[in-house]
């Protein structure tokens, strides 16, 4: 992935500036790219809800521009509520898995405003523009060729890498997601597979209830050494007594 390297950076976001910086990124894709939430409820431009307050987030930059173009959250077991539920067991149904129940609540975390920009092409260009104006015809392939296909695969595994990196930090063995279909066929591309664990749910278009655990995920990546190389280190591990608690038989 060293293209990845070369045109991104992973930020993880651990001041206020760069958390504004993740919420104005998610108001930009689930307002007004997607509208998937209501921007009137987001007057001042940052889209977030309640699961923020105890959750971690990470970003990717665009090196040249220093433009922002992908964003992913990590929501964190509730520290003043143990047994709070996470996003995915309140609102999908999920199939019967005894050994989640066996898994401390403390160990699991949840993926969630996992988003690329479909205009960051043109900010990109804006901001490498002479004026600074962007034109139509003056497309931001002439910045990177073949834009679409060479970027967006880089910047999806980048996010992968920043969960990860993210999941390390604050202890976190096992994630929940709610992820669209068209995600974990990308993510499959690279090896890296996400373990259904229920019926898929109609959250603005069909999504599926999935989960992994972090040995796992460090297990698929490191058998790519091309994605491996994003963590920027060998010596991740998420081995506890409960890292034996994979879903992949099932």
């Amino acid at each position: 992935m060293r293209f990845f390297y070369k045109c991104f950076e992973v930020v993880h976001a651990n001041t206020p500036e760069l958390i504004d910086e993740a919420y104005k990124l998610r108001y930009q894709v689930y307002c007004e790219e997607k509208g998937f939430e209501d921007a009137e409820q987001f007057p001042d431009g940052r889209e977030f809800d309640e699961y923020d307050r105890r959750a971690a987030h990470s970003l990717i930059r665009h090196r040249d521009s220093g433009v922002f173009v992908g964003v992913v959250r990590l929501v964190l077991p509730d520290s003043s509520d143990p047994g709070s539920l996470l996003p995915t067991e309140r609102f999908c149904s999920l199939n019967s898995h005894p050994e989640l129940a066996e898994i401390p609540r403390h160990l699991i975390g949840e993926i969630s405003r996992f988003s690329i920009s479909k205009t960051f092409r043109r900010r990109i260009a804006e901001a490498n523009s002479i004026s600074g104006i962007y034109q139509e015809g003056a497309n931001a392939a002439s910045i990177h060729p073949r834009f679409d296909r060479r970027l967006l695969p880089h910047v999806t595994v980048g996010l992968i890498a920043a969960l990860v990196q993210m999941c390390k930090e604050h202890e976190i063995q096992y994630c929940y997601a709610v992820m669209e279909p068209t995600l974990l066929k990308l993510l499959g591309r690279f090896g890296i597979h996400f373990q259904s664990v229920g019926e898929p749910v109609d959250c603005h278009g069909l999504r599926v209830p999935s989960f992994f655990a972090g040995d796992d995920l460090i297990a698929m990546m490191h058998k790519r050494p091309e994605i491996w190389s994003l963590l920027g280190a060998d010596a991740f591990s998420f081995s506890q007594p409960h890292a034996n608690n994979s879903l992949a038989a099932n």
